[in-house]
């Protein structure tokens, strides 16, 4: 049977979305995926190769710092899967998150709750999609007018108290109110932490966002957390896309080595001082909506899920969002469109990603929203055809 090797980094916050993303190429090809958990040694690499006889394999790196050498695989083709591409060789493979389009994406949520004070908190040890998201961030501000306060300590694993420490002190000399960005979910919990320790509000005095939406995390936080959800699945077929070319095409390959996935939205929940929802079904609606738009869910299903009758619930929806739950649901569906556009996904694809039975139907959407071609809309945003 043709296998792949598919090694799974430590991290669990995105390990069944990614997995889910490389089966469903891999299922379309007839291959095998063999999954082995965590990031061996080069010796057991050499003995998983040998008794596996692999085809390809992929590498899940989980954003860690953590470097894979790339020669323990010796020529057995490989994609590396979020690993720093800083270190990698140049002719390697890989695929990663758009850890800068986060960083904009977050900015633009913030910028929305009319504050104008921003401030960013980076992960505690230095990573590269921290610095990224970062730079996207402040870059995004920059070109609206505005500036940013970034948290610069740093320190190790054993001094995380005194981490703490000095993010309480940070957010205390922060203008209020303020809007944080805070590089993944694990982060912005410590965020949360620190402003009740000192007393800063949050959302009143302190909207913040994560990165990840790690459910387990965002949820049972006080208030829960708002975050920005990158498209995992998404980032495991295009690893899984890759491995395939590289399998089909071998040392004639001529394609892109390096690609990224984006982010596919941000879940709002109460750290949002303008998207704080107080009524829960409307709250769950929300939540449902932003996982589901763009797997062609309908406002009668969403609806479906309130405790009253269906008019009731819109009523209740419109009140405490301001539009009704369609309106929702194709904002969510355009959102995705033009993160799509951004890249060099075929315009005729795009359409299976955001909930849309057919390209047409998604072509005279977009333009009735609007006001462009879809071919247009990519050519004015600097992305040739």
């Amino acid at each position: 049977m043709k296998t792949w090797l598919y090694f799974q980094s430590e991290s669990k916050t995105s390990a069944g979305e990614k997995l889910g993303g490389v089966q469903s190429v891999a299922a379309r090809f007839g291959w095998h995926v063999q999954i082995v958990e965590g990031i061996p040694t080069a010796r057991k690499i050499k003995s998983l190769v040998s008794f596996w006889n692999p085809d390809g394999a992929i590498v899940e790196c989980g954003g860690t710092a953590s470097d894979v050498d790339p020669s323990a695989f010796g020529r057995l083709p490989v994609v590396f899967f979020d690993h720093d591409p800083r270190v990698l060789p140049a002719n390697a493979f890989c695929v990663t998150h758009d850890s800068a389009a986060t960083g904009r994406l977050a900015a633009r949520e913030l910028m929305e709750g009319g504050v104008a004070n921003f401030a960013f908190v980076p992960y505690i040890h230095r990573r590269f999609w921290s610095e990224e998201r970062e730079r996207g961030y402040v870059e995004a501000l920059s070109l609206n007018g505005y500036g940013c306060r970034v948290f610069s300590a740093r320190f190790s694993a054993k001094d995380s108290t005194r981490w703490q420490r000095r993010l309480r002190e940070f957010l205390e000399g922060l203008p209020r109110p303020c809007a944080l960005f805070a590089a993944n979910d694990s982060t912005a919990a410590e965020v949360l932490t620190a402003a009740k320790f000192v007393g800063v509000r949050v959302p009143d005095e302190l909207s913040v966002v994560g990165v990840d939406d790690a459910a387990a995390v965002c949820e049972h936080t006080e208030p829960t957390l708002s975050s920005v959800k990158p498209d995992f699945r998404r980032g495991g077929e295009l690893a899984a896309l890759l491995l395939v070319a590289r399998l089909r095409d071998g040392a004639s390959f001529r394609g892109e080595r390096r690609c990224t996935f984006g982010p596919l939205a941000v879940i709002r929940r109460a750290s949002t001082r303008c998207h704080a929802v107080d009524d829960p079904a409307v709250a769950a609606a929300l939540r449902q909506i932003r996982f589901e738009a763009c797997s062609g869910i309908s406002a009668k299903t969403v609806l479906g899920g309130f405790p009253c009758s269906r008019r009731m619930a819109e009523l209740r929806f419109r009140k405490a969002v301001g539009h009704s739950v369609l309106d929702e649901i194709h904002a969510v569906q355009l959102e995705r469109a033009k993160q799509l556009l951004d890249g060099t996904m075929p315009l005729k694809v795009i359409s299976d990603f955001c909930g849309f039975e057919n390209p047409n139907s998604l072509r005279k959407f977009f333009k009735s929203k609007t006001g462009m071609t879809m071919t247009a809309w990519r050519i004015q945003n600097g992305h040739r055809p």
